[in-house]
């Protein structure tokens, strides 16, 4: 296992302590959230289709804070043609886990202006993910051809995953009507699954900033969102509405995609340490529900790369 066993096992400890686990679904009159996010490279502006080209999560956040997602990751070469791919390209995976997480504001002397979120994953990356079954599905089904070298992909193997992510937010609004606002982030994801630590920013304008903690993707975000954005009265505002630019920076040091197998051999690439993204996109929310659309371009993620790659999501949220 390339990753040490005591980081993982001292992350877990740590945020296991003391700490009162509660259901993620809600019961007896509690308010959630459902949550469907889809990322594909199809919704990026260069339209390609490989590395990190598919991405699923399924969310249901319960009003306690406490939340559980089951999300599906697809890669391929940039090559898809051929039955055997080339060695310096990105091998074929698929990840496939179950997360469960809380996220907290906290009360700082009545300011309520960060938030912190623990999530652990627990899944299997390999052909238990079921990639090839999903993406060939798609492809039959909007006319495109069917990926060829899925044989070769990483073999099954479970993974885990603890993921930490802190983020305060700063009013810039001088009238103090809440039109403008900054988002910073900072990120640590500790496992097999991904090993890397993420600073990022977020500037957002709009109405109804107040509601969200900024937007979130399937690799470098918890899968928390607030429940007490959507649960609104009809006396409420019924519009919220914002646009939003975020760049990140990720020290990457490990990535199951790039490397590989932990514990048995299989393909992988020279990964590059240093990942960065930046992305732009637009909020809607009226009432019960809302939909998020964002397109991202990233930096190189390994050394053979043929250049920059694009990923785009959209999101609808349902209060229930």
């Amino acid at each position: 296992m390339r990753l040490p066993p005591l980081i993982l096992l001292f992350a877990m400890t740590v945020v296991g302590r003391g700490l009162e686990l509660r259901s993620p679904f809600p019961s007896g009159g509690q308010a959630g959230v459902l949550t469907f996010l889809e990322e594909n490279d199809k919704f990026s502006l260069d339209n390609s289709d490989r590395y990190y080209t598919q991405g699923l999560r399924l969310v249901v956040n319960n009003e306690n804070g406490f939340y559980a997602a089951l999300t599906q990751e697809i890669n391929t070469p940039a090559d898809t043609t051929h039955a055997d791919p080339a060695a310096d390209d990105l091998p074929y995976s698929a990840a496939l886990y179950f997360s469960y997480g809380q996220g907290r504001v906290l009360d700082r002397g009545g300011r309520r202006d960060c938030l912190f979120v623990w999530e652990l994953q627990l899944g299997v990356v390999g052909p238990a993910a079921g990639g090839p079954t999903i993406q060939n599905s798609i492809h039959r089904l909007i006319g495109v051809p069917s990926t060829s070298g899925w044989q070769t992909q990483l073999p099954n193997e479970p993974v885990i995953n603890l993921n930490l992510d802190f983020r305060k937010r700063f009013e810039l609004d001088d009238s103090r009507r809440g039109l403008r606002d900054l988002l910073m982030r900072a990120g640590a994801e500790l496992g097999t699954i991904r090993t890397q630590f993420i600073l990022g920013a977020e500037l957002r304008w709009g109405v109804g900033l107040e509601r969200s903690w900024g937007n979130t993707t399937i690799r470098q975000s918890p899968a928390y969102d607030p429940v007490a954005r959507l649960r609104t009265d009809w006396a409420d505002p019924a519009f919220a509405a914002w646009f939003f630019l975020d760049a990140q920076v990720e020290v990457v040091t490990r990535n199951y995609s790039t490397d590989g197998s932990n514990f048995r051999a299989s393909r992988g690439v020279i990964r590059d340490p240093i990942v960065g993204q930046f992305a732009l996109g637009y909020s809607f929310q009226f009432h019960h529900f809302a939909t998020t659309l964002y397109t991202s371009v990233r930096t190189h993620e390994f050394a053979e790369q043929q250049s920059l790659h694009g990923v785009g999501g959209i999101k609808f949220d349902f209060l229930f």
